[in-house]
């Protein structure tokens, strides 16, 4: 269109292709002010926008001729304040997870925009028109600030982007590192932490990837699925029933034997299993601490070929590590499912030994806790809470409190087995050791509402809370308090700690009228 104004420019006044791209302008100004993301970097945009759109106002003003340099700057003001409509427009109606990843580009594109902007009114002739001094500094003034205009992307989505990359240079992220990249990108945008709207908005984003398929923009297509698949690892993006479906296809999959390592997993120097291998200038792979102490120790020849190494040439063989990590993943898989059937042994010292090699796992990657909930290990843990072996019983409870601080859901699956609270709350009544554990899981459940409301009908269970209130054991005392705190929500609750000789909650309750 502008190019067409500049084609009939004999037949149209500068007055009326000023005052058309004033249009075009303020059109701009609306736009932008609709954006999702960019608010601050679109906010000062706009400040240049509506000066330079009165100063065109003033300019038209004048009884101007068409020069070579006007017709220049107007056909450049329309085109740029075209393309600014439209990023305003994506910027408006794209998914907010998408337009955060491109925030970068946005910025870019914004800045290209405002110097260009400046270009053009550097163009208008000025100097040949009646113009007053006072405005003809205003606008070189303003030309100058937008020539110079440079716009950032906000710390905290500079943050997120660093996530997202390492995320990629990794590989694999686990479930914590999901959820934790999930809330920044919820709080960098502005989305509500409600399940619900992160759940819908993750949704819009696979949807954003379907569309650059059908464009073909493959190359974007697929960067965008890896962070899909980072971010469908959230609790948030996918229902329990949904991880369970894909972990249960993933375990199908396998063998039921684990697989021994690769002869290139090991380090020629440690020969153990590498973790974070490292090419040399040779082009063999060591572990990175190994070949560092190697040449910390004064070698400077391969320890493979003998040929000298340029020992500053350190490349991370991301490959191998991913292969190795993956075998690592496989088979602790297989061992997860492995162990339910031994923590079923009648043999005690079999099911301590398992119960070991769980926990050890459980430590190591959040990615197996999830796994052990998703291979239904609760009811089976549960259950030894009731064995004889006091060490079989910490054991259990040790794991169970694990899992509880893992997820809500968790907590809910740990509540909904037969008889599991009952067990937890008979563990309270015995030595302090596993009493102390028995009360951080049960303090860690009553974080769940739903679960809350539960544990306080357990028979007992309130007449021990307010007896470990009056331990000497400050942790343990410190531990109960803020249980019966947590269990004070229900007037039932209230009255079963008056009755076992504590009254506190119930003199607030009385001071506040809301007792009846």
């Amino acid at each position: 269109m502008a190019r067409e104004v500049i084609v009939n420019a004999s037949i149209v006044s500068v007055s009326e292709l000023l005052s058309h791209t004033v249009v075009s302008i303020f059109d701009t100004v609306h736009a932008a002010k609709e954006v999702l993301i960019q608010k601050e970097n679109f906010k000062r945009f706009l400040t240049y926008l509506e000066k330079t759109a009165y100063f065109l106002k003033d300019l038209s003003r004048f009884n101007l001729d068409h020069s070579e340099n006007l017709n220049s700057a107007v056909e450049i003001l329309n085109c740029e304040t075209k393309v600014a409509k439209r990023l305003a427009v994506e910027c408006s109606n794209k998914n907010k997870v998408y337009l955060l990843l491109n925030c970068r580009n946005i910025v870019k594109h914004l800045e290209a925009c405002t110097k260009e902007i400046g270009r053009a009114l550097s163009l208008i002739p000025l100097a040949s028109l009646d113009v007053s001094l006072g405005l003809s500094n205003e606008i070189s003034k303003l030309c100058n600030n937008m020539l110079d205009a440079e716009y950032r992307a906000a710390g905290l989505e500079e943050e997120v982007l660093g996530k997202i990359e390492w995320a990629i240079k990794e590989g694999n992220v686990d479930q914590s590192y999901a959820n934790n990249l999930l809330a920044s990108i919820a709080e960098a945008v502005g989305i509500s932490g409600d399940r619900s709207a992160l759940k819908r908005e993750f949704e819009e984003f696979k949807n954003e990837i379907e569309n650059f398929k059908l464009r073909k923009d493959m190359a974007e297509a697929i960067q965008m699925e890896q962070i899909s698949s980072f971010l469908g690892k959230a609790d948030a993006t996918t229902s329990y029933e949904e991880r369970e479906r894909k972990y249960l296809d993933k375990r199908n999959s396998l063998g039921r034997q684990t697989l021994e390592p690769l002869h290139s997993f090991f380090c020629p120097i440690t020969q153990d299993v590498m973790v974070d291998p490292v090419e040399t200038s040779s082009a063999k792979t060591f572990e990175r601490s190994a070949i560092e102490k190697w040449f910390a120790e004064g070698h400077n020849l391969c320890p493979m070929t003998c040929t000298t190494l340029d020992t500053s040439v350190l490349r991370p063989n991301v490959t191998l590590r991913r292969s190795i990590e993956e075998w690592k993943e496989r088979n602790n898989l297989v061992i997860i499912v492995s162990i339910k059937q031994k923590l079923q042994s009648n043999e005690d010292q079999e099911v301590l030994q398992s119960l070991g090699k769980l926990q050890d796992l459980m430590a190591e990657r959040e990615m197996h806790q999830e796994w052990v909930m998703l291979e239904d290990y609760v009811p089976v843990l549960t259950g030894l809470l009731g064995k004889r072996n006091r060490e079989i019983r910490i054991h259990a409870l040790s794991i169970l409190c694990i899992l509880a601080k893992g997820s809500d859901r968790n907590k809910e699956k740990i509540a909904e087995v037969d008889h599991a609270l009952e067990f937890i709350v008979r563990s309270l009544a015995r030595q302090i050791g596993e009493s102390k554990l028995a009360l951080q899981l049960l303090l860690e459940l009553s974080r769940n509402n739903a679960v809350r409301d539960l544990i306080g009908n357990i028979q007992a269970c309130i007449f021990l809370l307010v007896t470990t209130l009056n331990s000497e054991e400050i942790e343990a005392a410190r531990d109960a308090g803020e249980l019966l705190e947590n269990l004070s929500s229900l007037d039932q609750n209230v009255i079963l700690m008056a009755k076992a000789n504590y009254f506190k909650p119930l003199l607030r309750l009385l001071s506040s009228g809301m007792f009846l």
